[in-house]
């Protein structure tokens, strides 16, 4: 899968949705289906939770990400769209959900492909949104912390 032509919204994944497909899931189809958030939000490593090996496996394939205006732009838009499902949805604050690793995952992209700024006011909402009295447990709340 070619990872900058996604970001840029002109190819499809491996599953032939497009990004701007992704941003018109539902919050149910942003919840059940556990394919994407990988591809939204890539790393420079696999994923512990799905094993189709797609990940960023360059320094200059990261570069090129960085470096593209559309492809920040969207980066940008997928922060958004990801944080307005936090919004609208509080399962996520609870003990343990799997959104908490994708909260990690989104925290951890940001920093790599955008800025520690971006990343830490990502960080930042999404302590605002778990609140003054959190159920999230205190390893979780470490790992957003250190990602």
């Amino acid at each position: 899968m070619d990872f900058f032509k996604f970001l840029r919204n002109e190819e499809p994944d491996f599953k032939r949705r497009f990004l701007g497909d992704i941003w018109n899931f539902t919050n149910e189809e942003i919840e059940y289906n556990h394919d994407f958030i990988q591809l939204v939000f890539p790393l420079n490593k696999p994923s512990n939770a799905v094993f189709n090996n797609l990940y960023l496996k360059s320094v200059l394939e990261i570069d090129m990400l960085k470096q593209d205006d559309l492809v920040q732009e969207n980066l940008l838009r997928s922060r958004n769209w990801f944080i307005n499902f936090l919004k609208n949805n509080n399962h996520w604050k609870s003990y343990s959900d799997h959104n908490q690793l994708r909260i990690t995952r989104v925290i951890e992209c940001l920093r790599l492909l955008a800025n520690d700024k971006v990343a830490d006011n990502f960080y930042n909402e999404i302590i605002q949104l778990v609140g003054k009295n959190p159920e999230v447990n205190q390893i979780t709340l470490e790992f957003w912390k250190n990602a």
